[in-house]
Parts: C-alpha cells; structure tokens; sequence
C-alpha cells in the first residue's frame, strides 16, 4: 500500500515506558500501592481524567494526596509520575526525520499535561529539538479530551489532520488501539515487543 501519511503512537513506539521506575519511585516516598491505581493496562478515574484534560495539574496532584492519604509535595508526584517516561532514542529520532522526507508523519498519545512538559523538555536536552518538530502535527488525548481505542479519537484527528483514511497508517503497540483504530477505517501496524519502528518495512 501508497500511503501518504502515517501516524505513530508515542508510548513504547517512539519513547520507551517502564510503570515499574513510577512505581518504585513512589515507593521510596511512601506510596507502597501505585499499581493499584495506574499500570499501563488499568488506570482508576483520577488518571483518566488527567489524560483526558478534564482536571488540571493542581487539582490532580490534591486529589492523589486525598487518595493516598500522603503529604507528598506537587514537586514530589510528578518527579515520580515522570519515572515512567524513558530516554530518547537517536536511532529512532533519526529514523523518523528520515521517514518525513517520503511521508507525512504525525503523532497521537494518550497522555498528560504532566508528562507531555517533561517530554518536551527531555526530546530538546537528549536529541536538541523538541519532540513537536519532527511530525507534521501532534496530538495528544489531554488537548482533544478524547481517548484511543474510542473511535471518534480518530475520527478527530483524521478530521484535524484533513487526512483520507485510505490514505493513512496507524502504527501502536497496544492492541487495544489498534482495533479501534481498524474499525476507523486505518490500515493498522501492531508493533509488538521486541520490534521497534526500526524494523518497520515502510
């Protein structure tokens, strides 16, 4: 297949993820707990809502106080929030500045404002750009207020991206998205570990 556009997911895709670093960083301030309220699988509301853009930063870092029952400062949750989120990888980076010279390349994460500040922050230190600049757009759940694997998700962002579904590919490691992405209408890659998009034939 020709495509002319290609949308990548960000999380183990592009940028590695580890809950487990999350999990044992909120373990050394006294949340002994953290994976009964997020994994990468099942998140409780509090979470959804962050990722969604329905609460800001300030009322999420209160109410996971009030859920954990801590004193933990907002410097503190999102330092361990931010353990999930791994290192850039140049060979991936490159590779995606080589596929926008044949492509249009764009990017669609379930995400958060917590975590897309540190993103921005990590890609302009590690790679010397920000993440934003190597896709043609970039759309993330908390500005859309919409979630993958929900197929209105995709229908918005091929309506922003004024892209033809025929015309476009959907790259995710998550199974869950990539079926809704499929009843969208996309062609579909499920990128399964250990393949990473260097071993993609596009």
């Amino acid at each position: 297949m020709d495509y002319k556009n290609i949308i990548f997911d960000l999380g183990d895709v592009i940028l590695d993820i580890d809950s487990t670093k999350s999990e044992l960083s909120f373990e050394k301030v006294g949340i002994s707990n953290f994976k009964s309220y997020f994994t990468p699988q099942k998140q409780i509301s509090l979470f959804e809502e962050l990722e969604l853009g329905n609460i800001e930063d300030k009322e999420f870092y209160d109410r996971f106080r009030a859920l954990t029952q801590s004193n933990l400062n907002d410097l503190q949750i999102r330092n361990s929030w931010n353990q999930v989120l791994l290192h850039f990888n140049i060979e991936r980076m490159d590779f995606l500045k080589e596929l926008s010279k044949r492509y249009n390349i764009y990017l669609f994460s379930n995400t958060n404002s917590i975590h897309v500040e540190c993103l921005e922050k990590r890609c302009l230190e590690e790679m010397g750009l920000p993440l934003s600049s190597y896709f043609d757009d970039v759309w993330y759940s908390n500005i859309l207020h919409l979630r993958k694997p929900n197929v209105e998700a995709f229908e918005k962002v091929l309506a922003l991206g004024n892209l033809e579904r025929t015309d476009t590919l959907f790259i995710d490691d998550n199974e869950l998205n990539i079926k809704g992405a499929e009843l969208a209408g996309l062609d579909v890659i499920h990128l399964k570990k250990p393949s990473t998009i260097l071993d993609l034939k596009i």
